[in-house]
């Protein structure tokens, strides 16, 4: 699943929804989903998840997961933004081949907040 997430003053973000649902204790006690922005890679920096082009109709151009700003949200939280129109369903989810690669490099990025990896990915 992909949603488009307010970002600035009129722009939106695309978010991939990478993992979940899962039960992570301490949170609220609905299902969690890991979410990840993909964001415009820059010309001459090296990114950890690199995206090409079509992955999602979105993508138009050379991306990356920037695992910096994952998050972690809950269904409720994620079912009631949609149906108020604050989040935009993504309407095409993101290739399984793509998927995956994010799935593999969040798992050995660097750049994955603290508490992403200590209350999600370690369960």
């Amino acid at each position: 699943m992909t949603l488009f997430i307010p970002s600035g003053q009129n722009g939106e973000h695309l978010f991939v929804v990478v993992l979940g649902p899962k039960i992570v204790p301490g949170y609220q006690s609905e299902d969690q989903f890991l979410i990840v922005p993909i964001c415009s890679a820059i010309p001459g920096k090296t990114h950890e998840c690199p995206l090409h082009p079509g992955c999602h109709p979105f993508v138009r151009h050379e991306s990356y997961a920037d695992f910096a700003y994952a998050d972690i949200r809950n269904k409720i939280d994620l079912i009631s933004k949609i149906t108020t129109g604050v989040f935009r369903d993504g309407g095409t989810s993101i290739d399984s081949e793509t998927l995956e690669n994010i799935e593999k490099s969040l798992n050995r990025s660097r750049r994955v907040p603290r508490f992403i990896k200590r209350d999600f990915l370690s369960i």
